[in-house]
């Protein structure tokens, strides 16, 4: 970051990191009760999305909620989150091609994407690790963000619901792909469920 002399000034990533965290954590929890339209509430919810394992399925769909609306808070706060991830609208149409409507497109390709997402700390150069290619504060913002919010749900929870917490990143990313999918369909998709 440069100085007002145009020198670069070091920057503490870890701190950068944990103020982006702790300043998005508490919006996303003050829209906790906020639920999504009825379209989006079946997509989130959805068993054939995905479950971490052992989890019960409140939690699951609680972290979904969580990782959609750390999404939505993005794209407020940060303007390069306001562009949309331009893979996912040809991913999204050659998945309707197989499965023939818009909600299970959607379901399909957001369950590939987090079962595929490293469950530590993404490296920006793997290829896997596709919360680095959706425009933002990038793949390690999110994975620390998702890490801060499955703490707070466990400490929630009286007694242990899950022997590997880190499979809890899932159900979050896969919420947080729901919403960058949502903003990528094009103007004649629809996932309001149909009359």
């Amino acid at each position: 970051m440069p100085d007002e002399r145009g020198k670069l000034l070091a920057v503490d990533t870890g701190l950068v990191l944990q103020t982006l965290v702790e300043s998005v954590l508490p919006v996303v929890e003050g829209r906790r009760a906020d639920r999504p339209p009825e379209g989006i509430a079946a997509v989130l919810e959805a068993q054939e999305g995905l479950t971490a394992v052992g989890s019960d399925r409140a939690l699951d769909n609680d972290l979904r909620h969580a990782g959609y609306l750390a999404r939505v808070v993005e794209v407020e706060r940060f303007e390069p989150a306001q562009q949309t991830a331009d893979w996912i609208p040809g991913m999204l149409r050659e998945r309707l091609q197989r499965t023939g409507g818009w909600p299970e497109a959607v379901v399909d390709v957001c369950g590939e994407l987090a079962r595929g997402e490293p469950l530590g700390k993404p490296s920006p150069d793997d290829d896997a690790a596709k919360s680095w290619r959706v425009p933002g504060p990038g793949g390690h913002v999110r994975h620390f963000l998702a890490r801060r919010t499955i703490e707070e749900y466990l400490a929630e929870r009286e007694e242990p619901v899950i022997d590997d917490p880190a499979e809890l990143k899932r159900p979050w990313l896969y919420g947080f792909f729901v919403r960058a999918c949502e903003e990528a369909l094009p103007p004649e998709a629809s996932l309001d469920p149909q009359p």
